[in-house]
Order: structure tokens, then C-alpha cells, then sequence
């Protein structure tokens, strides 16, 4: 028969000792990792509300550049602009010869006036 072998509890102990403790080191570790990485309520808030703003703001330049004048529409006005140059510019020169003409008159009356 075999004799039974003495079961070394003091060797079982230290062995579940250190079982322990590095399982406690991994939970430890598990913990700081997952703390680390993990979004809190008041960041998530404080991303969604940025993003909103950002939103907004983008919204708000959209718009804007929605409002613009095309090239097209600024070359219209270009052209507007000229023909309106172009028809003041005759005027100013109708009125000139215009003024010009009241001059003479006004030499040719002043002249009649003095000869009578």
C-alpha cells in the first residue's frame, strides 16, 4: 500500500497567498484602466454642448454663405454699374453743353441790356 503523502499546508498558503495578491493586482489594474477610458456624465455634456455651438456656428456660416452674391450676380451688377456710369456721364455732358448755352445767353442778354 502507498502511504499517504502529508499534504505541505504551509506551501498551499503562501501559493494561495500570492494567488490572491496578484488577482487583486489585476482587479487593480483592471480598475485604473477602465477609470481612465471611461467618458464621465460632465465630459459627455461638456462634448454635446460644444458640439452644439459648433453647430450653430456652422449653421450661422452656412447662411451667410448662402446670402453671398454668385459671380454671376456680382457681373450683373458690373454691368449695371457701367450702363449707370455711362448714362450719368451723358448727362453731366448734356449739362455741361447745357450750362454752357445758358452762359452765352446770359453774356448775350446782359450785352442787349447795355446797348439800349
Amino acid at each position: 500500500m502507498m502511504e499517504a503523502e502529508a499534504t505541505n499546508w504551509p506551501a498551499i498558503k503562501v501559493l494561495w497567498d500570492v494567488f490572491q495578491g496578484l488577482f487583486l493586482a489585476g482587479v487593480t489594474a483592471y480598475v485604473w484602466w477602465s477609470n481612465k477610458h471611461r467618458a464621465t456624465g460632465a465630459a459627455i455634456a461638456d462634448a454635446n454642448s460644444r458640439i452644439d455651438e459648433l453647430g450653430k456656428h456652422v449653421a450661422r456660416l452656412e447662411q451667410i454663405l448662402d446670402n453671398r452674391p454668385g459671380y454671376g450676380e456680382i457681373e450683373q451688377l458690373r454691368t449695371e454699374m457701367a450702363t449707370m456710369n455711362r448714362g450719368v456721364a451723358e448727362m453731366a455732358a448734356q449739362l455741361q453743353s447745357s450750362n454752357a448755352l445758358l452762359n452765352r445767353l446770359h453774356e448775350y442778354l446782359l450785352t442787349e441790356k447795355q446797348q439800349r
